[in-house]
């Protein structure tokens, strides 16, 4: 699975008659370690505010050509600014929204992450950028974020991640399969009901979401996908505490604020909230003296330096709670990321279900997978990394 990135965001480039929005993309995968090696064809679109509303008819198309090695591509789109001339006449904020043309290459709901099309291609959009900036302001760029919009069932759920080729505080391929599984089993009508009958099921972890009164936390929560899923997709959820380390709280508070929530949440879904949690450190009180229902971990495998903490971090939260489960999601990406199955079962872990979904790909890639598992406290030896004996 590839997503549409701005290295550079838009920026605005003043001249004559016309203003010109222009950015550099690329198409990588989740950790950009690789880009997109086929040719697909994009179209650059400006909209407006709210993301949708296209403001020039037809957008402007553009080849990315994979098969060459290209690395990234710039982009242009001419904005209008005498009266009368095109829809964005008279607008003071655009939006840049770049997107595969075919809309079968697309992942833009829970069902085509789930591998309901075939597409392997995420869009991105740029924030807001100032049409009538300061006369002296010969180019201004847009702010260092850019929004994934992804439908789920009849609402959509609106991150913001940064821009650029930092690996942090960007949406990962485990955290975003994962919060697409939830969805669909938590309502399998909404959106695909034939590929939700066709997902493997795992029935502990569904038991324990659908109990009333239940608190979540998550650990390494990034930009947030997988809590703010679990508290649209679950409403009989009391709380939910996202965590993750210091760098990663201006991320989240953003995606956490009200204006981005509001749309997606009702006054009677979870509590939802942020904190700051070191696994080098001890729990926080508040942490350390809740009893916890589920504990979720997406893509936080990757490396084996900090799994020790994380696993004692885990054991911690753990300690006199035998109804614990503990829910991971990840992509396995180097062997090395086993020894976080050895250490959970040393620490009093063991696997309780598990389950495999395949990542959607774009044209003849090499099929990836996200691997599931949910764990127990208490429930005896484990086998390998998954069979419990």
């Amino acid at each position: 699975m590839h997503y549409i990135r701005f290295l550079k965001p838009p920026r605005l480039q003043r001249g004559g008659s016309a203003s010109q929005l222009t950015a550099k993309i690329t198409l990588t995968t989740d950790l950009g370690e690789s880009f997109l090696w086929a040719d697909i064809r994009l179209v650059v679109e400006l909209v407006g505010v709210d993301g949708k509303t296209n403001l020039l008819a037809g957008g402007k198309e553009y080849l990315w050509k994979g098969s060459e090695g290209m690395r990234s591509l710039e982009v242009s789109l001419p904005i209008p600014i005498s009266k009368g001339r095109g829809k964005a006449a008279g607008i003071h904020s655009v939006r840049m929204l770049v997107r595969p043309v075919s809309v079968i290459q697309a992942v833009d709901t829970s069902a085509a992450v789930l591998g309901a099309g075939d597409g392997g291609l995420m869009a991105v959009r740029s924030m807001a950028v100032d049409t009538n900036p300061p006369q002296n302001a010969s180019t201004v760029p847009s702010a260092s974020l850019a929004e994934r919009v992804i439908n789920i069932g009849k609402s959509q759920l609106h991150i913001w991640e940064e821009t650029g080729e930092s690996i942090a505080r960007h949406i990962w391929d485990a955290g975003l399969v994962l919060s697409s599984y939830l969805t669909s089993i938590s309502n399998p009508s909404s959106e695909c009901p034939s590929l939700s009958e066709k997902l493997p099921k795992l029935p502990a972890l569904q038991n324990a979401l659908t109990q009333n009164d239940i608190h979540v936390l998550e650990l390494g929560a990034g930009c947030g996908v997988v809590g703010i899923t679990v508290s649209h997709a679950f409403p009989n959820i009391s709380q939910i505490i996202l965590t993750d380390l210091p760098e990663a709280t201006e991320i989240l508070s953003h995606n956490l604020s009200p204006s981005i929530l509001k749309p997606l949440l009702s006054q009677t879904h979870a509590k939802i909230t942020q904190q700051v949690l070191d696994w080098s450190s001890p729990l926080p009180p508040n942490i350390k003296d809740t009893k916890w229902q589920l504990v979720v971990v997406a893509d936080c495998t990757y490396n084996p330096d900090v799994v020790p903490d994380l696993v004692n971090t885990l054991r911690r939260i753990a300690e006199g709670n035998r109804d614990l489960l503990v829910l991971l999601a990840m992509k396995v990406r180097h062997e090395s990321e086993m020894v976080f199955f050895d250490l959970m079962e040393k620490g009093g872990f063991a696997v309780r279900e598990k389950c495999i979904l395949p990542l959607p790909v774009s044209g003849a890639e090499v099929g990836e997978e996200i691997e599931i598992y949910v764990f127990e406290t208490g429930a005896g030896e484990q086998n390998e990394h998954g069979n419990v004996p």
